[in-house]
């Protein structure tokens, strides 16, 4: 019974984030030139929507290649009035970060198998702990 409250509660908020999600949403294009990870699926490179909803703190990430999957985050104060993706790198995975939308950043939290590579990259000794992409939008 307690199983079956908490699944109704969830698909509640679910569908009402839904219904309140193009109101206040902000659309991005960008073209990913490498697979990446964002919260914890795998996704490979290619051109992406990714729609921005700063008041819910919710990022919805698509493509023609697979449906598309919500985010949480929180936001961040970013500065300026860029507008792109950051990614960080460790080893050979990269993994989405950060979507900034002219200053306003939304920041994902950091996935189980990021932590992982952050901390295997970290006790290995080799190069540099990781490495950052910021990709444009259009």
């Amino acid at each position: 019974m307690k199983k079956q409250l908490s699944r109704f509660v969830g698909a509640a908020i679910l569908l009402t984030a839904a219904a309140a999600w193009g109101q206040v949403s902000h659309q991005l294009q960008v073209t990913v030139p490498f697979s990446f990870m964002a919260g914890g699926t795998s996704s490979p490179a290619g051109d992406y929507k990714v729609e921005i909803d700063p008041s819910s703190h919710l990022i919805a990430l698509s493509s023609a290649k697979f449906k598309a999957f919500m985010l949480t985050t929180t936001a961040l104060e970013a500065g300026g009035s860029r507008s792109y993706l950051r990614f960080h790198r460790y080893g050979d995975e990269w993994f989405l970060q950060t979507v900034t939308f002219n200053g306003t950043a939304q920041n994902l939290p950091v996935s189980k198998r990021q932590r992982e590579m952050m901390i295997a990259k970290k006790s290995s000794g080799e190069g540099p702990l990781m490495a950052v992409a910021d990709i444009a939008v259009h």
